[in-house]
């Protein structure tokens, strides 16, 4: 994980996070974030809203050599990245993500009633 202050507002803090995980582990993952999150809610400490977004990495790239930087079809750790599979694993990404939200928001919103 990657954890950066804003250098124009320091109260804002960026986390950038790296995992590899196949969609069932993720799936699984987030299972057990939604429970987590319920149990051990920040709510008291953070402000309203905190901005998530999530990604899957569809290329490694360097721009650091001097010089033109020649095109290079897209690649992770040196393997070609299949892009058709690419768009099929982020769309189920999107899937899982929405609905842990789903359950999170609806697990959230039990407590509420209860209180």
């Amino acid at each position: 994980m990657y954890t950066m202050i804003n250098v124009f507002d320091p109260r804002e803090i960026v986390v950038i996070g790296f995992t590899e995980a196949s969609l069932e582990e993720l799936e699984k993952g987030l299972e057990i974030e939604v429970d987590f999150r319920l149990q051990h809610s920040l709510d008291e400490v953070i402000e309203p809203e905190i901005g998530r977004t999530f990604g899957l990495l569809v290329s490694e790239d360097d721009f650091s050599a001097e010089g033109e930087a020649p095109y290079v079809p897209p690649s992770v750790s040196g393997k070609a990245t299949d892009l058709a599979a690419f768009f099929r694993d982020l769309e189920g990404a999107r899937g899982l993500i929405a609905a842990a939200a789903a359950a999170r928001d609806a697990g959230r919103a039990a407590r509420e009633r209860e209180r």
